[in-house]
């Protein structure tokens, strides 16, 4: 996940609120599916998780992904501006890697300070620390290479090659009819063969080389569902509150059903409703804490995993591991809030001073080659 309010590159690109709020509700959806796998460490009794089928806020944010990639830098790959792979690679890189980077850094810590005190590390399992390391400050385990220290960081990994593809993927998928069409079809096929493997007609890749395969399938039908908003007779269609609340209790059903295919094609159509939509739906998502919640989404889901433990911990110290079942989900449910104002901090502290930061870099990598190559 790169979860981040859409950024416009042009004038007539605004920002989709209702976009940036759906990221933070499936961050917390993905978070409270992992709390609550925690919080079974405390009780014998099996308590079913927070969200169902949680883990499928990833492939939401895949489709997410591709849909807000093309309608903040389509514009400029078409035009064929120079300069314009160069530009989005750097700006996706200032708004992904500095909490990454940060989050490893700050695991690789815990973890050594885990042994120092208890002689166990309950952050990350590693069999070489150095290469390790090296490995996951390059985004590299969820590629298959190294012992991840931030297992939800996978999905960041799968991303970064879809980023490295995008002017494949937009010849392709703003092409003609027919080559998109071909397309389509290929990315849907891609995701019914994986759900086959699986019963219940499951998604849930997260190791090379299908994980890959889930993200990019997700993300081309993330282009496709730009390509049909960005066509106003679709875009009309969509944008009915019948059809934004429709499709969202579809999807919801599929996941109460713990069957994963159908929500995952639907997501391309929910995007493009919400997208659309400019009545209730879009306004209810608009307000002031779904907003915020998008806002920081990027930082819930990267910075929730090291702080499962620690508050495992406490609550183990505290309550036992032999608690009502009950008791139970409400940890789980209080420690997915308790998530929310660390990432706000996150946001604040590391987010957005290092995007800047690697902007600047950036810009001032590129000052002394256009003053000799004007």
């Amino acid at each position: 996940m790169s979860a981040a309010p859409v950024e416009p590159k042009t004038a007539e690109r605004g920002e989709l609120r209702a976009l940036t709020a759906m990221r933070g509700v499936a961050a917390l959806a993905v978070v409270a599916t992992h709390f609550s796998a925690t919080g079974q460490n405390l009780t014998a009794q099996t308590i079913p998780s927070l969200v169902p089928h949680g883990y499928m806020a990833v492939d939401f944010f895949f489709v997410l992904s591709g849909f807000i990639m093309s309608y903040t830098y389509l514009a400029s790959f078409q035009a064929r501006r120079p300069g314009a792979y160069t530009d989005f690679l750097a700006r996706r890189v200032a708004r992904v890697m500095p909490l990454h980077v940060s989050v490893v850094l700050i695991v690789a810590v815990l973890g050594a300070v885990d042994i120092a005190l208890t002689g166990a590390n309950r952050f990350f399992v590693s069999g070489s620390f150095a290469a390790d390391l090296a490995a996951n400050l390059l985004l590299l385990p969820g590629l298959g290479i190294g012992a991840t220290f931030n297992g939800p960081a996978w999905s960041i990994s799968t991303e970064i090659v879809a980023y490295l593809a995008f002017p494949l993927l937009v010849a392709i998928f703003f092409a003609g009819r027919a080559v998109s069409a071909l397309g389509g079809i290929v990315a849907v096929g891609l995701l019914v063969l994986l759900a086959t493997r699986l019963p219940r007609l499951g998604l849930t890749y997260e190791a090379m080389p299908l994980n890959l395969v889930r993200c990019l399938a997700e993300f081309s039908l993330g282009m496709l569902a730009f390509r049909a908003y960005d066509a106003p007779r679709l875009r009309a269609i969509f944008a009915a509150d019948i059809v934004a609340f429709g499709l969202a209790a579809a999807c919801g059903l599929s996941l109460v059903l713990r069957v994963d295919l159908p929500a995952a094609l639907m997501f391309p159509f929910l995007v493009v409703a919400f997208a659309a939509n400019q009545g209730r739906a879009a306004a209810l998502l608009s307000t002031r804490v779904p907003y915020f919640l998008g806002v920081v989404s990027y930082s819930i889901y990267l910075i929730h995993n090291p702080i499962r433990p620690l508050e495992l911990g406490l609550a183990t110290a505290m309550l036992g591991t032999d608690v009502h079942p009950a008791v139970a989900l409400g940890f789980a449910a209080l420690g997915t809030l308790v998530v929310i104002p660390f990432a706000w901090v996150a946001y604040v502290l590391v987010e957005q001073p290092g995007r800047r930061v690697v902007r600047q870099m950036f810009a001032s990598a590129q000052t002394p080659f256009i003053r000799k190559h004007p």
